[in-house]
């Protein structure tokens, strides 16, 4: 059987209405692989724009019927085409934006967990450095860094001078700086004292 004339629109649609296979071939051999670049350009992925071109085509095959010249159905692939990369493009972006949401709350909390694991390890650094302090010494350092009592409070519950317990305090901190200083950085240890 020979083909409808591509000039006669009509005559060619009326073709693949009939379902006439060769009619067909011929349709997919011209407009598939112009269909395919149109994709690629715009996808950057020639896997994924030989899928989407083949699902253009199965679509009109479903939709024939509707069409009444060969302009209709070029439009109709080719609007297809676009609004499937368009389609394609914004569904990598939010699955690309998704993963980025997912990766910063994961390293977020990586970093808090980090964190949290130097501050235990080094809470328990300072409870053992805290046995080698003098009784008092000690007591002042628990009070003032570990239950926040002001050195008023402090004074007065130990029958100190203000001065004495600030001088405690500094020995103590300065003792426990040399001792954590080599596996703990100074500022870990002012965050956790001090916040």
């Amino acid at each position: 059987m020979e083909l409808p004339d591509l000039n006669d629109g009509i005559l060619y649609t009326a073709s693949l209405k009939n379902d006439d296979a060769e009619t067909w071939r011929h349709l997919i051999r011209i407009q598939y692989p112009v269909l395919c670049r149109y994709a690629e350009k715009m996808l950057k992925n020639p896997a994924a724009a030989e899928d989407l071109t083949t699902e253009v085509f199965v679509k009109l095959w479903q939709k024939r019927a509707e069409f009444n010249d060969l302009l209709q159905i070029k439009s109709y692939l080719y609007t297809c085409i676009r609004n499937g990369c368009l389609n394609l493009i914004r569904g990598k972006q939010r699955e690309e934006s998704r993963n980025q949401a997912f990766a910063d709350i994961h390293l977020q909390t990586d970093q808090h967990s980090d964190l949290e694991l130097i501050h235990i390890e080094l809470l328990a650094a300072i409870r053992k450095e805290l046995d080698a302090f003098s009784p008092r010494m000690r007591e002042i350092f628990i009070l003032a860094y570990f239950k926040r009592m002001p050195n008023e409070e402090i004074a007065l519950k130990l029958n100190l001078s203000n001065q004495t317990v600030r001088n405690q305090k500094a020995l103590g901190l300065s003792l426990l700086r040399k001792k954590l200083k080599p596996k703990y950085p100074l500022r870990h240890i002012s965050i956790l004292l001090l916040a």
